[in-house]
């Protein structure tokens, strides 16, 4: 699975499941980024991958660990529209989730206090997940099949 889509699986299922916020991929640029939302937002990013050991099978197949960012920002601390609040809906939406082709189920990795501006509210949820890098393998890299021998038994 490429990470973008991967991306899009998780946004979409916060959208489904959390209703009352506005969900969108983190913004190209955060210091722009205006909450219009009555209540507040979830931002989802791509943070890092590590790779594991290859499989020596001709092409490279390795799993990727994918890890994620849904940053909370609302406006109000607590309350049923806080912040804390917030991060319990998030964490029960994604938190044993399995993403479409990815191997396990999303595990949580940490929350962190990002901090409070102008009334702002700001949490992240660390995530992460298992796919599967499998390379591109173009037909003309191979020599072309040619003849097929059937053997009966």
């Amino acid at each position: 699975m490429d990470t973008c889509t991967l991306l899009s699986a998780v946004v979409e299922r916060l959208r489904l499941q959390l209703p009352g916020l506005h969900v969108d991929f983190f913004p190209e640029r955060p210091e722009k980024f205006r909450l219009n939302h009555p209540h507040g937002a979830v931002l989802v990013s791509y943070g890092k991958s590590r790779f594991g050991q290859t499989q020596d099978i001709g092409v490279v197949i390795q799993p990727q660990t994918v890890r994620l960012t849904a940053t909370v920002v609302v406006r109000q601390l607590n309350g049923k529209d806080g912040a804390v609040a917030v991060l319990d809906q998030v964490r029960q939406c994604l938190g044993g989730w399995r993403p479409p082709d990815c191997q396990r189920d999303i595990w949580l990795v940490e929350e962190v206090f990002l901090g409070q501006t102008e009334g702002l509210w700001q949490y992240a949820l660390t995530i992460e997940t298992v796919t599967v890098f499998i390379q591109n393998d173009s037909p003309e890299d191979n020599p072309l099949l040619t003849q097929v021998n059937r053997e009966e038994q």
